[in-house]
């Protein structure tokens, strides 16, 4: 059986000395990528019937974490072809089909990638203002993704657009040849430099009726079922593996740093200072009830519960901000040092500051966790009173 977070440790060790290259000149990690592609990581979590590691979610979050602490632009990049994949791999076990040609495309070394925002309005996961237009035999797609992370790389695209005639929400699948489909390097941003995030415009691009799934009508009431609770939830907690792996790196460092440092006329390490020992305990104090809510939501799922939105939703918004905070306070701890790039933690606390921007944002979830809390239907009309 193959050890699955060994592999994830011995890819970490390589990817470490290069994730300052990577971060500095803002270049995509082609060399990690298809390292990982070399021993079966980005097939991963396919069923083993169908070529793959059969890698559960408890597994793939511990593999995550461990790599985003050695690069966080690959860590990040790859989880975006992964998660989606391991959703559904996890529905496939429980008796559904559908995806099969994606795990066998996957198996074989394909790597999907895709983009549910549309770059002039943002996300929306029950709709988009990307416009398909209704043709014989499918529809025309004219508009512009953003956020489209392993752009450089990824074969198959999938994404989201709206019927011009019904509302409905569609998702597609694409092969990155596909006439009219352009990938647009617009990625220049303060943090996880490497992801290749780039925007995605469509140009009058036909998608054929077999290439679409079509959704639910936008006016009807929202449904939370099986299928849309495995996705969200691959989604969440590989996104908080993601930011308390980078975290937990930073917090090494700075244990490292104050242990290893004493400053001119101290006996003793800068650790056995006061101060850098109320910092340790506040960074664990972020840090570990994050961890363990991660591994809750994992538990509980194995067992067989389907976590509502607010569970999820609050596992998103706990892990990045514990995260955030952890860091923030490793830079405290470090001191002036701590923002020079020949030092990873200025590169630590610029890449974990993405987390917020990972969908739920910080006030989306604010309100659905309250909501559900006093059981408030998050869907009801006006969302607030008048009066």
């Amino acid at each position: 059986m193959t050890e699955w977070t060994k592999i994830a440790t011995q890819l970490a060790e390589e990817f470490a000395p290069r994730a300052a290259e990577i971060d500095r000149e803002a270049r995509f990690p082609f060399e990690n990528v298809e390292r990982m592609k070399e021993v079966g990581y980005l097939s991963s979590v396919v069923p083993t019937e169908l070529g793959g590691g059969g890698v559960d979610l408890a597994t793939f979050a511990a593999c995550q974490k461990i790599i985003a602490g050695a690069c966080a632009s690959t860590a990040l990049a790859t989880n975006m072809h992964l998660f989606g994949v391991g959703a559904a791999a996890e529905g496939w076990k429980g008796g559904e089909r559908a995806a099969e040609p994606i795990f066998r495309m996957v198996a074989a070394g394909v790597i999907v990638g895709g983009s549910l925002t549309d770059a002039a309005t943002g996300l929306n996961v029950r709709t988009s203002s990307t416009p398909a237009h209704p043709v014989e035999g499918g529809y025309l797609i004219k508009g512009r993704k953003s956020f489209c992370s392993l752009a450089p790389v990824l074969q198959f695209f999938w994404g989201t657009a709206a019927d011009t005639e019904t509302g409905r929400l569609l998702l597609f699948g694409l092969g990155r040849d596909t006439p009219g489909l352009r990938f647009v390097d617009t990625w220049d941003t303060m943090a996880m430099r490497g992801t290749g995030s780039w925007d995605v415009v469509f140009e009058d691009v036909f998608v054929p009726d077999a290439a679409v799934q079509r959704g639910s009508d936008p006016s009807a009431p929202p449904v939370w079922d099986a299928a849309q609770e495995r996705t969200f939830a691959w989604f969440a907690v590989s996104i908080a593996a993601v930011y308390l792996g980078i975290a937990r790196s930073a917090a090494r460092f700075a244990y490292d740093y104050v242990g290893g440092r004493t400053v001119t006329g101290a006996s003793l390490p800068m650790a056995r200072q006061p101060a850098q020992v109320s910092s340790a305990a506040e960074i664990e104090l972020a840090l570990r009830p994050a961890e363990a809510m991660l591994n809750d939501v994992i538990t509980r799922r194995a067992a067989g519960e389907l976590l509502q939105p607010s569970d999820i939703q609050a596992l998103k918004y706990v892990s990045v901000n514990a995260a955030d905070a952890a860091v923030d306070r490793c830079v405290r701890m470090v001191g002036g040092h701590g923002i020079f790039r020949k030092l990873p933690l200025e590169r630590y606390y610029r890449d974990v500051r993405a987390g917020q921007f990972h969908p739920p944002s910080n006030d989306v979830a604010v309100e659905t966790i309250g909501k559900a809390a006093l059981g408030i239907d998050p869907a009801a009309e006006p969302r607030w009173p008048a009066d």
